[in-house]
This record gives C-alpha cells, sequence and structure tokens, in this order.
C-alpha cells in the first residue's frame, strides 16, 4: 500500500521517545536492506508482505518513525507486536490513532483520543484502514 503511517509515543499529551532496543528486538531480523544515511529500513514476513521503514536511531532511542509502501498481512503484525512492546501508537493519516492498549489513550493528545482504536492484530489495522 502506497501510504504513510507515523509511530510516536506519547506521555500524557506530548511525544516522547521510544527504546530503540524494542525497534531493534521486533524489525531488525526482518531487514532485507539498509542505508544508514538516509535513515532507510527495507523489512519484510514471511509471508513475503514488505515495508519501508524510515527510522532514525539516535542514543539508543527514536523520536518517532514512518512506516510506508507496506503490504497487508504479517508486516502489519510485527507492527502491532512493536507498539505493544514500545508503549507506541501508530498515527494513519486520516484515520484514528491505532493504540496496542486502551491504557495509551489517556497520554494522547485531546483531539486524537476519542476516535482511538485499540489493534491486536494486523487484520486489525487492515480494518480501519479500509474504513478511512
Amino acid at each position: 500500500m502506497s501510504y504513510d503511517m507515523f509511530v510516536q509515543r506519547f506521555e500524557q499529551g506530548d511525544a516522547a521517545p521510544m527504546e530503540g532496543e524494542a525497534f531493534l528486538a521486533v524489525f531488525e531480523p526482518h531487514v532485507d536492506r539498509r542505508e544508514p544515511q538516509d535513515n532507510y529500513w527495507q523489512i519484510s514476513a514471511d509471508d513475503g508482505g514488505t515495508a519501508d521503514v524510515y527510522a532514525a536511531l539516535a542514543g539508543g532511542t527514536l523520536s518517532g518513525f514512518m512506516v510506508s509502501r507496506f503490504s497487508a498481512g504479517a508486516i502489519l503484525d510485527t507492527l502491532v507486536r512493536y507498539i505493544g512492546l514500545a508503549d507506541a501508537v501508530v498515527l494513519p493519516p486520516g484515520c484514528p490513532t491505532l493504540l496496542a492498549h486502551e491504557g495509551q489513550r489517556q497520554h494522547l493528545p485531546e483531539e486524537l483520543r476519542a476516535d482511538a482504536v485499540v489493534v491486536t492484530a494486523g487484520a486489525d489495522v487492515e480494518r480501519v484502514l479500509r474504513t478511512c
């Protein structure tokens, strides 16, 4: 899908850093190609799906990252696994914010809270994206 989604963590309504260890634990085993100068990671999944990830690890943390040109299926399962591990959310433009668990809602900026949706698998992400 040629669509960009943003991944961010929030604390008390403000953007907060995400642990780089969680990013590496989830995504590094799936890296096909990496271009550090462009903060680019091409990842793939066992079902043949792929995604382009733009993420800058600095000092062991990330301020956020973008997922682009991603496939349905296992790639989205990987993304959902990451947001659960990192206590992050997915911000798909024009769609509700995707939460890993309900407790994150209170940390979102006020304007993102009401429509936010909890996702537990990639199929949940696909379902939300189809409705926007």
